[in-house]
């Protein structure tokens, strides 16, 4: 199902946006309930300008990160590490007007110990960024790679089309591995091409499709499967693993905010999925069949 809101994308951010407002409050009630204010005169104008556009920049960083980016492992660590940053920051910034006594010793490690923390997590949020572009990069090259054929590329989501997935799935059964195939589809999509057109239709599923390719590791393959259906194949993942993947790319979907050229509110949708563990002497048609009645069971019964 569709739905239209005035909410921006920082609306999928509360817990975030609430931890970030947490952590100042913290720093500056812990910093008035042991200090005391400092003359004037001791007051440098100079550290103040310093320390308090380092706090600023690292709060226009973390809003920058939630308007940008969708709810995600990525987007997660990047909010908590700057937020340990920012803590730290407001300490530094804050003892600019204030004095400890020397039994607050204690101040200067809390002062200095999360910044380094920060530092850490934003790292880690940083390689799974890299992670993630990596994965775009080889599905881009993928293309590149058959370019000349176009019949193999969806021009509407530039993804691969149904017939190159199978037959990536025939190659690995012939290698006697397994994979995890699964097919997404979007809920009611019909409905928004009737109220927007196929052309904004057309739109929606390219940017789908590129949410999509951002939540799967690097050797993992992304198609249109057909219609507002995408197929994914997941060699070399465990049935918990690849739960996680596939709930993270229906999270993202359901988060993004789609924006109609003539309409400012910001439209959402679902997706249902499902997925099976494909065993290299199974029959690939067999399969399909019993997950596209799996797939078409929900709208049966809503009905």
């Amino acid at each position: 199902m569709f739905t239209f809101t005035n909410n921006t994308q920082f609306g999928h951010h509360k817990l975030w946006l609430a931890f970030t407002i947490s952590v100042v409050a913290f720093a500056m009630c812990l910093s008035f309930s042991v200090g005391n204010a400092k003359q004037s005169a001791d007051i440098s104008g100079l550290d103040i300008v310093g320390e308090g556009s380092i706090v600023l920049l690292t709060l226009a960083w973390i809003l920058a990160a939630l308007a940008s980016r969708p709810p995600g492992k990525v987007t997660s660590l990047l909010v908590f590490g700057l937020g340990f940053f920012l803590f730290s920051a407001t300490l530094d910034f804050l003892d600019e007007f204030l004095h400890y006594p020397e039994s607050a010793h204690w101040i200067s490690m809390i002062e200095s110990y999360p910044a380094a923390v920060g530092m850490v997590v934003m790292t880690a949020a940083l390689y799974q960024w890299h992670l993630e572009q990596r994965a775009i990069n080889l599905q881009l090259r993928r293309r590149e790679w058959d370019y000349r054929d176009h019949d193999k590329i969806d021009p509407i989501t530039q993804l691969y089309r149904a017939e190159y997935w199978k037959e990536q799935i025939h190659k690995l059964q012939q290698v006697n591995k397994t994979a995890v195939l699964a097919i997404i589809d979007i809920n009611n999509f019909s409905v928004f091409n009737q109220q927007y057109g196929y052309a904004e239709g057309d739109r929606y599923l390219h940017e789908i499709a590129q949410l999509v390719v951002m939540n799967l590791r690097q050797h993992d393959l992304a198609c249109r499967y057909a219609g507002d259906r995408f197929a994914i194949l997941l060699p070399d993942v465990s049935p918990t693993q690849a739960d996680i993947i596939i709930n993270e790319i229906k999270v993202s979907i359901q988060h993004l905010a789609f924006r109609h050229n003539l309409n400012a509110n910001a439209i959402y949708t679902t997706a249902r999925s499902t997925h099976v563990t494909l065993l290299p002497n199974q029959k690939l048609s067999a399969v399909l069949n019993a997950m596209l009645f799996e797939l078409e069971r929900p709208q049966k019964s809503a009905a």
